[in-house]
């Protein structure tokens, strides 16, 4: 009798996977046209699991070496395509139909904000926040952007004359001080609080649990992952997070004095001109008011969004800018010698117009975010068939992901010395004969972020606080140098470096 049964679940198992299989066949069928690893019959890929673990961005590298654009892959009804050549991630990053976030975007719990928001609130917000990072608000924040990287370097000279250390903690404070005044109209100087410690810890800890689940793709259900130990951890990290970002950015207070028409000398400040632009929390507050599109209970997930997404990633960019100038003493001298001859005083505050002037150094950076992506992969959902080119059609509901840091180490874009330090490549000439998706650390197309003006005026102003009246060393080199990937992608041993008074 069991022999029977036996041999009944296991015809009516394969029967339902071919039948499934077959169900699928238009997808299978564009699939075939695309590289990758090999597809077995039935399970197409899962077999393969344990490779989207630990090892996720390993296996993203292999396969980027290993195939060509596009590698597909399937994962029982979840089908990932992997898309890295400037033509095709052109074509991806302006599609109308590639525009959601895949689901592992809802792992940092913040899916009303800009980040991860469904298409249809993103459309709002980005109309909404736009303006608070426009040419006339921006240049209202350069005195900020002085004022908070005067303090930063400040606290950096207590360690001048000892050993090499990481300054990420640092700068992630300084950062964080910025966003809180120039998004939120309240200064939280977390770079001279005790608590400042405590916010830069719990960052952390909020990233790791997140990429946790990146890497554990049976956590990937919701209700397989509420029934986990991660999912308790994630909940108190998660908390505590927001609590801190309450309390720096003050929301309650600055929400009870914008409805009672209290704007303090704080917002009187971001005036331009005769009309004043309403900063960050101001429109989203008042768009709360005026319409449906945007409840109270998501200001929590704008707050972590904005003070999150636009730190850590910055933060972690600057670290990374600040130990390829000290790994590379000549290329060091030729940015201070450019922020010299552009704002030789010490004490002399930055302008819009000094940034301006800094063509070599914004070069250096670029090279930096080159070699590291700071989101190496990013993803989209096709929401309908999208026609890659002429032979190939990337199937609706696939999740695309689109692999920069292959993009930005690829030969073909950046010929055979690809992995050489070499700021050079961004001379004029030669990024007029690359492709323009060749390089992308803000990402492309309509979704792309939406702070990069923000960002670049913030750390060129940062960085010149800090070269003006420090000498960067490092006993590192390119080639001890080690990635992981943290939900972005950092150095494997933080970014340790001298720092000495010029």
């Amino acid at each position: 009798m069991w022999n029977t049964v036996g041999v009944f679940v296991v015809f009516v198992t394969i029967f339902s996977l071919a039948y499934y299989r077959w169900r699928r066949r238009k997808v299978i069928a564009m699939l075939a046209k695309m590289d990758g690893p090999r597809s077995l019959p039935l399970v197409g890929h899962t077999h393969m699991l344990h490779l989207f673990g630990k090892e996720i961005f390993n296996t993203f590298l292999q396969y980027g070496d290993r195939y060509t654009s596009p590698i597909a892959v399937e994962m029982g009804p979840m089908v990932y395509i992997f898309v890295y050549t400037p033509e095709q991630l052109q074509v991806v990053l302006n599609s109308p139909h590639c525009l959601e976030k895949p689901l592992q975007y809802s792992f940092f719990q913040v899916s009303r904000g800009i980040f991860s928001a469904p298409v249809d609130l993103w459309k709002i917000l980005r109309k909404l926040i736009t303006p608070s990072f426009g040419p006339g608000l921006l240049s209202s924040f350069v005195p900020i952007f002085n004022e908070k990287s005067s303090v930063m370097v400040e606290q950096m000279a207590k360690n001048v004359g000892k050993p090499q250390r990481d300054y990420y903690s640092e700068i992630v404070l300084c950062f964080m001080d910025t966003i809180c005044n120039t998004a939120f109209g309240v200064d939280c100087d977390l770079q001279r609080s005790p608590a400042g410690a405590e916010y830069v810890e719990t960052q952390e800890k909020y990233i790791d649990i997140v990429t946790e689940r990146y890497l554990k793709p049976w956590q990937y259900l919701n209700f397989i992952y509420r029934f986990t130990n991660a999912y308790q951890i994630f909940k108190k990290r998660h908390g505590k997070f927001l609590a801190l970002l309450t309390q720096a950015t003050r929301i309650n207070e600055v929400e009870d004095m914008l409805s009672k028409n209290s704007i303090s000398k704080d917002y009187q400040d971001k005036d331009v001109g005769a009309k004043k632009i309403p900063i960050f929390v101001e429109k989203l507050l008042d768009e709360i008011q005026k319409s449906g599109h945007i409840k109270r209970e998501d200001i929590d997930d704008h707050i972590v969004t904005m003070c999150f997404a636009g730190n850590d990633t910055t933060a972690t960019t600057m670290s990374n800018i600040l130990l390829m100038l000290a790994m590379h003493p000549d290329i060091q001298e030729r940015v201070y010698q450019e922020i010299i001859a552009a704002c030789p005083d010490r004490n002399q505050q930055v302008s819009i117009e000094d940034a301006g002037k800094l063509t070599y150094t914004e070069m250096v950076c670029k090279e930096t975010m080159r070699h590291f992506s700071i989101a190496p992969v990013i993803g989209r959902t096709a929401t309908q068939d999208v026609k890659l080119n002429d032979d190939i059609t990337i199937p609706a509901n696939s999740t695309l992901i689109c692999c920069f840091y292959k993009l930005h180490m690829d030969p073909k874009n950046w010929g055979p010395d690809v992995k050489n330090f070499n700021p050079d490549n961004f001379l004029p000439d030669l990024v007029a004969k690359r492709h323009p998706y060749s390089f992308l650390p803000f990402s492309g197309g309509p979704r792309n972020c939406l702070g990069v003006r923000y960002a670049w005026l913030s750390m060129k102003i940062m960085l010149v606080h800090i070269l003006r009246r420090y000498r960067l060393r490092t006993t590192l080199t390119m080639d001890t140098i080690t990635v992981k990937f943290n939900s972005f992608m950092k150095i494997e041993d933080g970014c340790p470096i001298t720092v000495e008074e010029r």
